[in-house]
């Protein structure tokens, strides 16, 4: 059965914005603060974060890294994340007016995706107790288009907006699939 949770962002960690815009050590660069806090004020309200999941046998791909990540699991959760099409947009917006703009909107929607994509795996792991990591298409050997697999079995395009192209870019842009191990379940 296919689940929906909804994930409203109210908070960032502007360390991992500072981060996610290059700045290794997580520091800000000067005047960056400022900027950062004025985009994150029009993007947080536009934040729209959706998960579609379902409980599920581990699947039968032919990936080592997978098989490998997955040792002693008996079932997974397949899961595919997004924080909205309007994000995507914003930060189309921003990169007209300047391209640092749009890397800070950027930055901001990276953050706002694994701020998603966290509080859901901690709501999983009280449902399941003990998980894996995430696991996405294009890590180790486990084919980018893998993609197409979970895309349809999550029906997303229907259940949050979440569509795939036929290059295997993911729409909107700041949307994530994965798959994780259930540990604690016998």
């Amino acid at each position: 059965m296919i689940e929906i949770r909804k994930y409203k962002t109210e908070k960032l960690n502007l360390r991992n914005i500072n981060y996610y815009m290059g700045q290794r050590n997580g520091q800000a660069i000067d005047g960056m603060p400022e900027r950062i806090d004025k985009a994150m004020k029009v993007l947080l309200p536009v934040f729209d974060g959706k998960v579609c999941f379902m409980e599920t046998e581990v699947p039968k791909i032919d990936s080592v890294d997978l098989k490998r990540h997955l040792v002693g699991c008996r079932r997974v959760i397949m899961m595919a994340a997004t924080i909205g099409a309007e994000a995507d947009r914003e930060r189309m917006k921003a990169g007209v007016r300047s391209p640092v703009e749009q890397l800070i909107y950027d930055a901001i929607g990276t953050e706002g995706i694994e701020n998603v994509c966290d509080r859901f795996c901690k709501d999983m792991e009280e449902r399941y107790g003990a998980l894996t990591s995430r696991f996405s298409p294009g890590y180790g050997d486990l084919p980018l288009d893998y993609q197409r697999t979970m895309i349809a079995l999550l029906d997303t395009n229907r259940k949050i907006g979440l569509s795939l192209t036929d290059s295997l870019l993911m729409s909107p842009t700041k949307s994530v699939t994965a798959i994780i191990g259930i540990k604690g379940q016998p």
